[in-house]
């Protein structure tokens, strides 16, 4: 085998090493490649004595040059897989070492050379042996000094070379140029054992320059197939000082220990910092952000590189800057945690509404060196709260504020006059109150309904000024408030109310009327709280008076209506009290003269006021719901008191007792049983036939079909049913066939004129007549003259009552009514 071939055979055969231990963990790997560098160390210097290869002309490299090389290449790779400054460290102690023990061999070998009693037997000279002690302690030096000027180099290398080939070679180049160095200064420190010192300069760079370009080959081959440890080593400095000093072992393990903890802990938190869900941002305590994790990032629409340094205040609209300022002096000032909600402005010219939790971050000395800000996006939860506000404010149907906002509007008022603010004069409520209403409903559907309310509030909107308010009250109720509004002004708005609510509606396809009731009433701003009221009272006297129509409010109707609010009290009182009596008028047959039945009155004598009169208290009875009770008990008590008057002979045997039912109870489905338990209760000389039930021609046309389902269970227990006040309303016999009644009331206002008036006469013979013809009895109410009982009882009517013959009387005084007429009946009737 040549000198090349036996010289590449070399370099690849040393250079292996270092790749098989490469495939070692970092332990293992570390105590391989310390004994191959101290097996290097140990033969590089015999070897070098031993034999050289005469490459060329000129170009002649010893053994230990080669193995040289080697061990260069292995402490670089070494260090380089490692990361680690001990590394270097205990290469200069394995390089110390082994020169130490090759030096201590020298000279014991050298010492035994001289010595006559050792056989040397090639004669070899002592000589030899104490020039190699010097070489080898230069050369140990100067191993030493290159390997840290080679590592020091690859130092500076990796801080300012950023890509990893470019590295690479550069590392390849410094060890080429290391090694030549080697063949510079190694002949230099060895002149004294050579006289003649350019050519071994010479010699020695030219072998050092094909070594270190051998082995560089696979120097770069290792530096690029690990290259992840390459890139591993340029992230771990190495600290020269740590060459030469070594700390403790136990505080070196403990620093690093607590390093790793660190890190970790940092990792970690980094980490949760960028996996929560929450805007996280640092700054300093002017404002500046510092950082912000991806969740931040996205929340305020910036790209999170472009955070540091930005002033936090681009991230707010600019009118809320000097507030989100104050609020971090605040934080930096006090030390304290602070809550705030502000609306950030991105980038895109969009919004997000922002709650944020600010905190103090605090140096050892407690001094808040800096802050930080945890956001959440509360865009839904703060829309969401917009509309719950929204629908508890305002009607779901029309979008109307409610009554809960007008009266806040109206405190709000209240509240401002009291301060002493300037405000308008005047305000006005308008109460507006639909008076067909209900017929909409019925006819249609509550659907229909519910657009037609939609509409009256379009309409109202948009009849008032800007300024006012117009809210839904409850049902088909509205209130319009008015701020700088006068009497006049106000009649004039809620006459255009009745205007523009005059003109038809288009409902579900069909065209329809409503009318309305307006209250008005108007004060200054501090009794504004009152106006609904007022205004309320006034709409129900506009009611009273005949409605559609505008009635502004006065103490008078306010008197009127505490007037009726105590009435309404004290005749709950006489309900329970027994305050409440029946009285009976006698019901005449106008043939025979004799008392056909009685009718049950009721009456109220007050314990101040004296008598209060049914036109007065039975309205109130309707509007209070207590009409209901009031017609249960005088259905009881009537019913008792006829079976007293039966049995004791003052009525005959098939007379009636009549007791009026309301439209109260004719709503009531189930007001049959209330009658049989009635009549039950009173005793076996009342009887269903005994009991007439009169309900107002009004009552029963308001739903047909429910009053006959009523009027027929009525019926069925054996009860007759008579039509009372029959002319006041519809005036319809044609209703009169749809219901089981039996009998007719004339209404008092017909017969008072029948002696005068021809028309009076005519209706009431038509209704005598077309009654008789379908099979209805008739009974005239409030005779008072001889002429009229004349009149009635020729044109055929059944029977009357009035003050002709008796008013309504107490049960007793009714029994000695009766008892006292002669032959039983009385002598005002005339012969048909």
């Amino acid at each position: 085998m040549g000198p090349w071939p036996l010289f590449i055979t070399q370099v690849l055969l040393y250079s292996t090493f270092p790749f098989a231990f490469a495939l070692f963990r970092k332990p293992l790997r570390l105590l391989l490649s310390y004994t191959y560098i101290a097996v290097v160390l140990v033969f590089g210097g015999f070897m070098g004595s031993i034999y050289a290869l005469p490459l060329a002309d000129g170009l002649v490299v010893s053994a230990g040059s080669i193995l040289y090389g080697a061990l260069v290449l292995a402490s670089l790779l070494a260090v380089v897989t490692a990361r680690d400054s001990h590394v270097v460290r205990n290469i200069i102690k394995i390089v110390i070492a082994v020169n130490v023990i090759k030096v201590g061999v020298l000279a014991v070998t050298a010492a035994a050379l001289r010595n006559t009693a050792v056989v040397n037997r090639f004669d070899t000279s002592p000589d030899v042996f104490d020039v190699s002690l010097l070489v080898v302690a230069l050369g140990g030096i100067l191993i030493i000094t290159e390997l840290v000027l080679l590592l020091m180099t690859f130092e500076a290398l990796k801080t300012r070379v950023r890509s990893g080939l470019t590295l690479a070679l550069a590392c390849v180049v410094f060890y080429i140029a290391v090694l030549c160095l080697d063949g510079v200064l190694f002949p230099i420190l060895a002149a004294p054992t050579s006289p003649d010192l350019s050519p071994a300069i010479s010699a020695g760079l030219k072998s050092k320059l094909v070594i270190a370009v051998a082995f560089s080959g696979p120097l770069l081959l290792y530096l690029l197939v690990f290259r992840r440890d390459m890139a591993a080593y340029r992230e771990v400095p190495l600290r020269l000082q740590e060459l030469f000093l070594a700390p403790r072992t136990d505080l070196v393990e403990e620093l690093e220990r607590q390093s790793e903890v660190i890190a970790q802990s940092a990792e970690r938190y980094r980490q949760l910092v960028e996996s929560t869900a929450d805007a996280v941002t640092s700054m300093t305590v002017d404002g500046v952000i510092t950082g912000w994790n991806r969740a931040a990032a996205e929340l305020y629409g910036h790209p999170t590189e472009g955070a540091t340094g930005r002033p936090v205040t681009d991230l707010v609209p600019a009118d809320r800057a000097e507030e989100v300022l104050g609020i971090l002096a605040a934080v930096a000032r006090d030390g304290v945690v602070l809550s705030s909600e502000w609306t950030a402005q991105r980038p895109d010219g969009s919004t997000v509404d922002v709650a944020l939790t600010i905190s103090p971050v605090l140096d050892p000395q407690g001094q808040v060196v800096a802050v930080s800000t945890i956001g959440r996006d509360v865009s839904e939860r703060r829309r969401f709260q917009q509309r719950l506000e929204h629908q508890a404010l305002h009607d779901s149907l029309t979008g109307l504020p409610n009554r809960a906002l007008l009266l806040d509007r109206l405190q709000r008022l209240e509240h401002t006059s009291r301060e002493g603010a300037a405000l308008e004069p005047a305000v006005a409520v308008l109460f507006v109150d639909l008076d067909q209403f209900k017929m909409v409903n019925d006819a249609s559907g509550h659907h229909a309904g519910d657009v037609l309310l939609v509409q009256v509030a379009r309409r109202l909107s948009q009849v008032v000024s800007s300024g006012d308010t117009v809210a839904r009250f409850g049902g088909d109720e509205f209130v319009v408030l008015c701020t700088d509004t006068g009497i006049d002004q106000a009649l004039t708005l809620a006459r255009a109310v009745l205007a523009v609510l005059s003109e038809p509606f288009e409902v579900v396809g069909r065209r329809s009327y409503v009318s309305a009731s307006v209250g008005v009433a108007v004060a200054a701003p501090s009794r504004s709280s009152d106006l609904i009221r007022q205004a309320d009272v006034a709409m129900y006297e506009a009611k009273v008076r005949g409605r559609g129509r505008v009635q502004l409010f006065d103490d008078s109707l306010d008197a009127h209506t505490q007037g009726r609010l105590a009435l309404a009290g004290d005749l709950r009182d006489a309900l329970t009290a027994g305050d409440l009596a029946l009285h009976y008028q006698p019901v005449v047959d106008l043939r025979t003269g004799t008392v056909r039945g009685v009718e049950a009155l009721i009456r109220w004598t007050h314990r101040e006021r004296g008598t209060v009169p049914p036109n007065v208290f039975i309205p109130l009875a309707e509007d209070t719901g207590l009409i209901t009770a009031i017609d249960q008990w005088a259905l009881v008590r009537g019913c008792r008191d006829g079976a007293r008057l039966l049995s004791a002979g003052v009525l005959p045997a098939g007379a009636h007792i009549a007791v009026n039912l309301s439209a109260h109870d004719i709503a009531d489905s189930a007001v049959e049983l209330t009658i049989d338990s009635a009549i039950r209760a009173a005793g076996p000389a009342m009887t269903h036939r005994n009991l007439m039930v009169e309900v107002t021609e009004t009552v029963v046309i308001r739903d047909l079909a429910h009053s006959r389902r009523v009027l027929n269970a009525i019926r069925a227990l054996g009860c007759d049913i008579a039509i009372d006040d029959f002319g006041t309303g519809h005036s319809s016999l044609t209703y009169l066939r749809l219901f089981p009644a039996q009998h007719v009331k004339i209404d008092r206002s017909f017969i008072q004129g029948i002696a005068e008036n021809p028309q009076d006469l005519a209706i009431v013979r038509s209704v005598v007549q077309l009654a008789h013809a379908i099979g209805l009895k008739t009974i005239a109410e409030g005779v008072e003259t001889q002429e009229q009982c004349t009149l009635l009882t020729r044109l055929g009517c059944d029977a009357a009552q009035g003050y002709l013959w008796s008013p309504a009387l107490p049960i007793d005084q009714l029994c000695t009514l009766v008892k006292d007429l002669p032959d039983g009946h009385f002598t005002t009737v005339v012969a048909q």
